[in-house]
C-alpha cells in the first residue's frame, strides 16, 4: 500500500491506495503534495482519510441514486454502484473505497459515482463548509463564480473560457470553508461534463481521456496536459454571474435573490438551525462584496466569453 498527501476541493486528503491503483490515484488527484502539505494554499483545511482497496467482482456496474437514503442524517453514507462502493463517515472525515478491479479504467464510477460525490457529502453534512452549484473563470487575474440552473449552459460557458485562455476552476461544485481566512472557494479543475459534440469538435482534446456517462447527454472528460498550469482548485471571485437564456443583457441582482436561488445548494445537509445561519451569513458577507449580475447568453460562444472579460475588467 502507498501512501501520499494530495489537495481535493481544498481539502488535505491522505489516501492509501494500493500500487494497482496507482494511474487512477494519479489522474483524479495529480501530483502529490510534499508530506507537510506544503502547496495547499489553506494551512487550516480539514485532512480526509481516504482508503482504497480493490476487489474482484463479477457485477456490471450501475448509475447509484444522486444522493442515497438517509445521505443527511445516517453515521455512513453508503454509494454503492453494484460493482463498487464508498463508504462516507462524515463525524470521522473518512472515506472508504472499495473498488472493483473491473472498475478501474472507469472513471465514471471512480470520479462521478464514488469520488467526487463522496467529497459533496462531507461537504454538505460539514458545519464549517458548504457548497454551491457553480463553477469559475478567471481572465486576467480576476475570477467570477458561475452558476445556472441545469441545462443553461454553465459547463459548456466555462470551459470555452478555457478553451479561450481563462483560468478553470471547475465546472459544477465549487466548495466554500468557513474556516478560510481567505474568500476563496475551491472547486475540481481536473475534469470536466461536457456534451460529447463539444469534445469532439476540439481537435486538443482528441487524446484526452473521456467516458460517457450513462442516462446523461454529458462525458467525464479529463483536460489535457497542455491546460495543467491554467488549472486552478482555489479561486478569490470578483463576481458571481447567474446565467440565463432568457435575455441577452447582463443585469445587477439583489443579494437576497441569490440566496434565494441557491438556498437549496448552501442548505444541503444543514440540519442545525446555528449551522445555517453561519453558513448564510457568511455567503451574504462575500456577496456583499461581489459584483452579482444576471448575464443573459447568447448563441455566439466567443461573444459570451468577451463580454465576460467586459464584466471582469470593465
Amino acid at each position: 500500500m502507498r501512501e501520499n498527501l494530495y489537495e481535493f476541493y481544498g481539502y488535505r486528503v491522505l489516501c492509501t491506495a494500493p500500487a494497482e491503483a496507482g494511474a487512477l490515484v494519479g489522474r483524479l488527484f495529480g501530483a502529490p503534495l510534499p508530506p507537510d502539505g506544503t502547496g495547499l494554499t489553506s494551512p487550516a483545511a480539514q485532512t480526509v482519510h481516504l482508503s482504497v482497496e480493490l476487489a474482484d467482482t463479477d457485477r456490471a456496474p450501475v448509475p447509484p441514486p444522486y444522493f442515497p437514503p438517509g445521505w443527511d442524517t445516517t453515521d455512513e453514507v453508503v454509494l454503492d454502484t453494484a460493482s463498487s462502493r464508498a463508504v462516507v463517515s462524515p463525524a470521522r472525515w473518512t472515506v472508504r473505497v472499495t473498488l472493483a478491479r473491473s472498475d478501474l479504467a472507469d472513471p465514471v464510477v471512480w470520479g462521478r459515482w464514488l469520488l467526487e460525490k463522496a467529497f459533496l457529502v462531507l461537504t454538505l453534512r460539514s458545519g464549517s463548509h458548504y457548497g454551491l452549484h457553480a463553477g469559475a473563470l478567471s481572465v486576467g487575474g480576476r475570477a467570477a463564480l458561475v452558476t445556472a440552473d441545469s441545462g443553461v449552459g454553465k459547463s459548456t460557458f466555462t470551459a470555452w473560457g478555457l478553451f479561450k485562455g481563462a483560468d478553470f476552476g471547475g465546472e459544477d461544485a465549487m466548495m466554500r470553508h468557513l474556516d478560510d481566512a481567505e474568500p476563496r472557494f475551491w472547486g475540481y479543475p481536473r475534469c470536466a461534463y461536457l456534451d460529447p459534440a463539444l469534445i469532439k469538435s476540439r481537435p486538443e482534446l482528441a487524446e484526452a481521456p473521456a467516458a460517457p456517462v450513462p442516462a446523461r447527454d454529458k462525458s467525464r472528460v479529463e483536460w489535457p496536459a497542455r491546460y495543467e498550469n491554467r488549472l486552478r482548485p482555489a479561486m478569490r471571485p470578483r463576481a458571481l454571474l447567474v446565467l440565463t437564456r432568457q435575455h441577452e443583457t447582463v443585469r445587477p441582482l439583489e443579494v437576497d435573490a441569490v440566496l434565494d436561488l441557491c438556498r437549496s445548494d448552501f442548505a444541503a445537509g444543514k440540519s442545525s438551525p446555528a449551522v445555517l445561519e453561519r453558513v448564510e451569513s457568511d455567503l451574504r458577507g462575500l456577496l456583499s462584496d461581489l459584483a452579482v449580475l444576471e448575464f443573459g447568453l447568447t448563441p455566439d460562444l466567443d461573444t459570451n466569453f468577451d463580454r465576460l472579460a467586459s464584466v471582469l475588467h470593465g
